[in-house]
């Protein structure tokens, strides 16, 4: 076991066994225990890491009544107020102020405790004293929250601004930059301030985000795609680079849309049909081939075998047409799909692979869809294939009829078959 969860364990049996002596009154004990100062803090460390702040609150205020040191008190305030006891924390810090009524920290706390309980004027004055007394920019900060609650936004803008003058704090530059550009209606002044901030100070994902925003909102889509693109290099969040894509999306800008997401490779879905879009074959079969290996999904197998057909240079490969034939017959072992049965059946026939099996998925395509005319010339081409030309020329005139012969393909095997049915004639 961890020593220090272990010390912690040790402390916390000490101090509950302490309390339940104290809690037996029939239990005379002449000597009291002590239990150290050190012991009080790794409790309330310990209440602390498992988000018990209430009971770390109580540790930290039994170490300043023993000690008197503030730094204690101060703790203990925080712990309350991040046990959102708003009631508490408002009685506590004026107790504490009646005893030191000019302590800064325990101002600051009052402050808070106005804000969160809605009293926004009082706060207002308050934290507005304080911050000319201390110069500091929390205690802007705090002025500045306190008059946006008031719906004073250039009040709130210019006590910002004194405390972002001498830290460059980055929530402070953030907040000055949305007041500029959604409340005092100055969006270019806005993105100037932003962008000298991160030009100057360096970019962050909460300032990139922003920044990209008011770019996207004010229509300059170029800037806020290079704003999201630089912030997801420094961030690597994956959020961020969709940003980029959906505008590189929306303009249709394929270049730069291709190129971030092969960067990223946060959408290779989107990426593969930007490949099937360019013919880019050979691209979108490994792609698919990755996806297929990923989610199992029989179509990324289906794409994947397709269009490593269809990249090849010599599509009479043993090999490749081995390959593709056993993943398309995969494919149509657990998917209903007329358009991968028709390939697979369109494939065997025409590389004379098995003629009468090609035909049988040829027939399956058609059943589910059939007034189809390519498949109609797929199963014309099987009956050529076997010497059927009476067969296959009827089916191809019925092809004609529907489509004409603008398809190369199909006015091949027209010619092809209307040949084969010369010949038989003889």
């Amino acid at each position: 076991m961890n020593k220090f969860f272990l010390l912690v364990l040790v402390i916390s049996v000490s101090l509950q066994g302490a309390t339940k002596l104290k809690e037996q009154k029939s239990v005379v004990v002449s000597q009291p225990i002590e239990i150290s100062d050190e012991a009080y803090i790794l409790a309330a460390l310990d209440a602390q890491m498992r988000q018990k702040n209430d009971v770390a609150a109580g540790y930290f205020d039994t170490l300043y009544s023993k000690t008197g040191r503030k730094e204690y008190l101060y703790q203990s305030l925080r712990m309350v107020e991040k046990s959102n006891d708003t009631e508490k924390l408002t009685r506590l810090t004026q107790t504490a102020l009646v005893v030191h009524p000019e302590d800064q920290t325990l101002l600051r706390f009052g402050i808070i405790a106005l804000l969160k309980s809605g009293k926004y004027s009082q706060a207002a004055q308050e934290s507005s004293a304080l911050s000319e007394q201390t110069k500091a920019a929390a205690d802007y900060a705090l002025n500045a929250e306190a008059l946006i609650k008031l719906g004073n936004f250039q009040g709130g803008y210019s006590a910002l601004k004194k405390g972002y003058d001498s830290t460059h704090d980055e929530e402070m530059a953030d907040r000055i930059a949305l007041i500029l550009y959604a409340h005092l209606g100055q969006k270019k002044e806005g993105i100037a301030f932003l962008k000298e901030h991160i030009g100057e100070h360096g970019n962050s994902k909460v300032l990139g985000k922003r920044l990209g925003s008011f770019y996207a909102d004010s229509g300059e889509f170029d800037d806020a795609a290079l704003m999201y693109e630089q912030t997801y290099a420094l961030t690597l969040d994956p959020l961020i680079a969709q940003e980029a894509i959906k505008i590189y999306a929306y303009q249709q800008n394929i270049v730069k849309l291709n190129i971030i997401l092969e960067k990223t490779g946060i959408n290779d879905p989107l990426l593969l049909e930007l490949y099937i879009r360019n013919k880019q074959f050979d691209k979108a079969s490994e792609l698919a081939k990755k996806l297929y290996k990923k989610d199992q999904n029989p179509l990324y197998l289906a794409q994947s075998s397709v269009f490593a057909y269809e990249a090849s240079a010599n599509k009479n490969d043993p090999l490749l047409l081995n390959e593709v034939v056993d993943g398309l017959k995969q494919v149509n072992s657990e998917i209903e799909s007329p358009l991968y049965a028709n390939y697979l059946g369109y494939l065997m026939i025409d590389h004379d692979i098995d003629v009468d099996g090609g035909m049988v998925y040829v027939k399956k395509a058609l059943a589910a869809q059939p007034e189809s005319p390519f498949y109609i010339d797929s199963l014309a081409w099987g009956h050529y294939k076997k010497g059927e030309c009476a067969e296959a020329l009827r089916l191809m005139k019925q092809v004609e009829s529907m489509i004409g012969t603008e398809e190369q393909e199909v006015k091949d095997h027209l010619k092809t078959i209307e040949m084969c049915k010369t010949k038989e004639k003889k």
